[in-house]
């Protein structure tokens, strides 16, 4: 009922982002689910401010429902997918959390709420450890004594996922092409390169879209490539929440050659920053009223760390791999190009929510 204004959101934090000259990734959903742990605690203005952000037009109860229900089916992931959501707040010594709080977080987005002290390495390694375990080791360093000194309460948030490719590429090569960057500078980067083979496909007169599925069909990796060569930051300008929907769901098996870039991003954003722009500024203030968490206390930073890893892998699946097998040289149609050799936004996707959001710029 509210996947657009997710979406909207999703789209709303990427624009925050220095999304033209380099390349990120966040999950929007991830920072979500944080947040509407908060949101669990926040009163008055506070509350206000993180609903009218995250699910606009949503009542208290529809913006747990629909968060809560979202965070339990993601952690579901079959057929080779894994997904890993880390959250917690961490409070540091002296305060404490009102225990209905935690039970509420616990039972609807699977984080507690932990105190430390900030003061010492300890509180370091043990956020750090937490956040290892929880992504089998690809983020292994959230934290620092820097980050989190003074700090009264520490949003952490990270994301690992995994996935094999539902339709694996076939007679796909690997080489270095050129990647023009948003600033024109040409560079060398890996492509995946394959020639008329059947993929998803979507377009409208701004984006062409390529669709890759999981072995799990839940979720779906999509990539928005400006139809006019390194135009992304104007591209992005006009992508709103139905844009987005469109070009999602109006997918087809399209004969295609398709040259997409390997890679992998890690990126860490200071959350407080980028949710202030987006009108989340109480909690960070002293005008905050969290008082359903705690008395006398605010936000006084957040951390989110992503990474995403996009290769060729991908699961062998029985039907998928026979629908293939049709000799390319039957095919009489021309095939559509998608040459991803200029910065794109992508998306991955859980049932057309946004997990994963970012932009590749080489």
């Amino acid at each position: 009922m509210f996947l657009e204004a997710e979406r909207q959101f999703g789209l709303n934090f990427l624009k925050t982002l220095p999304a033209h000259n380099e390349s990120l990734v966040f999950s929007p959903l991830s920072i979500a689910l944080v947040l509407s742990m908060v949101h669990t605690g926040a009163r008055g203005r506070s509350k206000e401010q993180i609903g009218d952000a995250l699910l606009n037009g949503a009542s208290d109860d529809q913006f747990v429902n629909h968060f809560s229900d979202v965070n339990e089916k993601i952690r579901s992931g079959t057929n080779g997918v894994e997904v890993y959501v880390a959250n917690r707040v961490y409070l540091n010594k002296g305060f404490t959390a009102n225990p209905s709080f935690l039970a509420v977080a616990l039972k609807n987005y699977g984080a507690d709420a932990k105190t430390l002290d900030f003061e010492s390495l300890t509180a370091v390694r043990e956020i750090n450890t937490f956040v290892k375990e929880a992504t089998k080791a690809k983020i292994t360093d959230i934290a620092s004594k820097d980050s989190i000194k003074n700090a009264v309460a520490l949003l952490v948030n990270a994301i690992y996922f995994k996935g094999d490719w539902e339709d694996k590429f076939d007679g796909f090569s690997i080489a270095d092409a050129d990647f023009t960057t948003y600033s024109g500078h040409v560079k060398k980067v890996k492509f995946m390169k394959e020639f008329m083979w059947d993929r998803g496909y979507s377009s409208d007169d701004i984006f062409q879209v390529l669709h890759l599925g999981y072995a799990d069909q839940q979720f779906q990796f999509s990539v928005f490539l400006p139809k006019e060569r390194n135009t992304l930051t104007k591209a992005l300008e006009k992508l709103d929440a139905r844009r987005f929907k469109t070009l999602l769901s109006n997918v087809r098996r399209t004969f295609m050659n398709t040259q997409l870039p390997k890679f992998t991003i890690e990126r860490e954003i200071n959350l407080k920053t980028h949710l202030e722009f987006l009108g989340i500024t109480d909690i960070f203030s002293d005008s905050a009223n969290l008082s359903g968490l705690a008395k006398n206390i605010k936000i006084s930073g957040g951390v989110h760390k992503a990474i995403i890893e996009v290769n060729e892998d991908g699961t062998v699946a029985a039907a998928a791999t026979m629908a293939k097998a049709v000799p390319m040289s039957m095919r009489m149609e021309t095939p559509v190009d998608f040459k991803a050799d200029h910065p794109f936004m992508f998306t991955l996707s859980f049932m057309n929510h946004p997990i994963f959001l970012g932009v590749f710029n080489g």
